[in-house]
């Protein structure tokens, strides 16, 4: 008896968390969804609070109105993770009711990658530990100890940098959010995860978010003295340090130049897949351009429909940062008959068709 009550608990718990998460992903307010269920606030706040269950119609009416199948109100979830998210890109900007379901929505992926791990016995083979770095280093300096550290070479462009996380133990997450958030870093179970906006975003300013937000990880923000601003400058120096190195910097454009054309500058900026106010950013920082140059390039971009419709230089298809070792981990479970065809559909949130059609061998 003992066991069942444990087990009804838990789906009640995860039925009141998924009512929230759908409610507030159809940006509906509780009162808005009790009109429509025909029930008071007063209930919709109980079951989102896990102090009432709603019983097997009201969930059905729930889902109609919010647009879910029924069955996802009660799927399977972990409800023995522990979340820290550490910090958001701009934070300030996003609304509380944004950071909620932007935290939801990491939580049940998270939830999703975690319960796959234990599924095909990957949990524990390989956690990324970030080693804790020092503000009064260079950022050039620490760039080269996070290089190291991701088992990069010193020097020389990075080609997938979600690919490169992955395969180091870093969850990596992407899905499209308000527009007031870039991205966050945080921990599950000490098991380090990133998420990047892939709303709107070029594929270099992506990158540079997945990069900045890797570079939080290595760096404890409540010590030291640093404002939140001088915090993201710093990270924001150590991660374009990360993405071109200072010694690439001057192998090509020398210590000083003063005729950098475009040609050469948008061919550096799409080999390192940076943009190239990122590359203008790091001449500065190195010294080889001037203020002058720096900040006529920046009139320039804000009198060309301002700086973030920046163009992009690369090809969204071939140099996308979608992560992929999660949908390589579903089918492998699937071919081995660890989760059944319907299962890896649920983990991957696409009709079951799909999934039977990428199983086909000619």
């Amino acid at each position: 008896m003992k066991k069942y009550v444990k087990m009804f608990t838990e789906v009640r718990i995860m039925v009141g968390k998924k009512i929230k998460y759908y409610r507030l992903r159809k940006g509906l307010t509780s009162e808005q969804l009790a009109k429509e269920v025909g029930c008071t606030k007063a209930a919709i706040s109980l079951y989102e609070s896990e102090e009432r269950e709603p019983n097997k119609e009201i969930c059905k009416t729930i889902a109609t109105v919010l647009g879910v199948p029924w069955v996802e109100l009660i799927s399977r979830s972990n409800n023995k993770l522990v979340f820290d998210h550490i910090s958001f890109r701009k934070k300030q900007k996003a609304s509380k009711k944004d950071i909620e379901l932007l935290k939801m929505e990491i939580e049940e992926k998270c939830a999703d990658r975690i319960s796959l791990m234990n599924i095909v016995g990957l949990i524990n083979f390989k956690t990324f530990k970030p080693k804790k770095l020092s503000y009064d280093c260079s950022a050039s300096e620490n760039a080269k100890i996070i290089r190291s550290l991701l088992g990069l070479p010193s020097s020389g462009p990075i080609y997938s940098v979600t690919n490169i996380l992955e395969h180091a133990g870093i969850i990596v997450l992407s899905f499209e959010c308000t527009d007031e958030i870039d991205g966050i870093n945080g921990l599950v179970n000490g098991i380090p995860y990133i998420f990047f906006n892939s709303k709107n975003r070029t594929i270099e300013r992506q990158r540079f978010t997945i990069v900045h937000e890797t570079c939080h990880l290595f760096f404890n923000d409540s010590e030291g003295n640093k404002t939140e601003k001088e915090i993201e400058k710093y990270i924001n120096q150590v991660a374009g340090n990360v993405l071109i190195p200072d010694d690439d910097i001057y192998s090509i454009f020398g210590k000083t130049n003063r005729n950098i054309t475009i040609y050469l500058r948008d061919n550096v900026a799409k080999q390192y897949k940076i943009a190239p106010s990122c590359l203008l950013n790091r001449l500065l920082e190195a010294g080889v351009i001037t203020e002058i140059y720096h900040k006529n390039y920046f009139i320039y971009l804000n009198r060309n429909c301002g700086r973030k419709a920046e163009k992009t230089l690369l090809d969204p298809i071939k140099d996308s940062e979608e992560p992929t070792i999660f949908t390589q981990y579903v089918y492998l479970a699937l071919s081995e008959e660890l989760i059944s065809a319907s299962r890896a559909a649920e983990f991957l949130h696409v009709p079951l068709y799909d999934v039977m059609q990428n199983m086909r061998v000619e």
